[in-house]
């Protein structure tokens, strides 16, 4: 994959602008307009008529010096109902599922994984059942990650997950001019919301984070005891904890109207400045009927 580095100059904006009668932070304001513009510009009165929507994603990560493909299916149903299913190929002849769900104040997983006689394992950063401050984590890590979706999409953010906007500045670049939103949430959530100056829409999201950690087993090698899993599992949890947060990038493009609403249908990732995994949008649906059974662990 090619690096990309994005060179930002961040302007603060001038303390003196005009404020809306009745709103005591002039920033609050102007994030409240950019939002009414960057709304209006993904499609507007029918946003507001969004109930739910799905979505295929192809991609192609990279792991080291590896590159794994996968595909993930999105199903939200509005306003805080999220289900992401992916299917992966860590390694040849081997295919992990991995399903991530929000029911409102519920968090769930499951996977499982099939091909070459079973002799591959992986395992997501913070899954041990058994602890619970992993278990947290990776319940937090699940609402930030649908959070950071809908922000990303829809410029809003799930109903048990509220957010504030304020305008933070502009930001200048090769390819133009993005107005800035400063972005936070629940347990110190926060992100920077980049809306492109000429289009109003999306053009990146900015967080710190920590990047995916995967371990993996080939088919050839000798099966573990699930203990020898758990305890490699946590080492490299808390050689991640001990290391500073990464800067994570995702960058929109390529908007197309579906059903009357924009939506980004190539995305790119990187960390630290170095882009480790692109999308390609296979579908969107609006408004499919998704029932929210659907959302309930069996």
């Amino acid at each position: 994959m090619r690096s990309i580095i994005l060179a930002l100059t961040l302007i603060v904006p001038f303390s003196g602008l005009a404020q809306e009668s009745g709103d005591k932070n002039p920033q609050v304001a102007r994030a409240r307009e950019l939002l009414y513009s960057a709304r209006a510009a993904l499609g507007g009165e029918r946003l507001k008529s969004l109930q739910s929507l799905s979505a295929t994603v192809s991609y192609r990560r990279a792991l080291g010096e590896r590159q794994m493909t996968g595909e993930i299916e999105y199903d939200l149903l509005l306003p805080d109902k999220f289900m992401k299913n992916e299917i992966m190929s860590p390694i040849p002849g081997v295919e992990v599922t991995r399903i991530e769900a929000m029911n409102g104040e519920k968090i769930w997983t499951d996977s499982g994984s099939h091909g070459a006689g079973g002799g591959a394992v992986l395992i997501r950063q913070g899954a041990a059942a058994d602890d619970p401050q992993a278990q947290a984590r990776m319940e937090q890590a699940i609402r930030s990650e649908f959070a950071r979706l809908l922000l990303c999409w829809l410029l809003t953010s799930p109903a048990s997950f509220p957010v504030e906007f304020t305008h933070a500045g502009t930001a200048e670049a090769e390819d133009g001019t993005a107005d800035v939103l400063e972005v936070k949430g629940p347990n110190d959530f926060a992100a920077y919301l980049f809306l492109d100056r000429k289009t109003h829409r999306p053009l990146m999201l900015s967080y710190k984070g920590r990047a995916p950690r995967v371990m993996t087993q080939s088919a050839q090698g000798q099966p573990r005891s699930r203990e020898e899993i758990e305890k490699q599992a946590k080492e490299m949890r808390e050689r991640a904890e001990a290391e500073p947060l990464d800067e994570i990038q995702i960058r929109f493009e390529d908007y197309r109207k579906v059903d009357g609403i924009s939506l980004p249908h190539r995305s790119t990732r990187s960390i630290n400045g170095e882009v480790n995994e692109e999308w390609e949008m296979k579908q969107f649906k609006v408004n499919p009927s998704i029932k929210p059974e659907k959302f309930e662990k069996k």
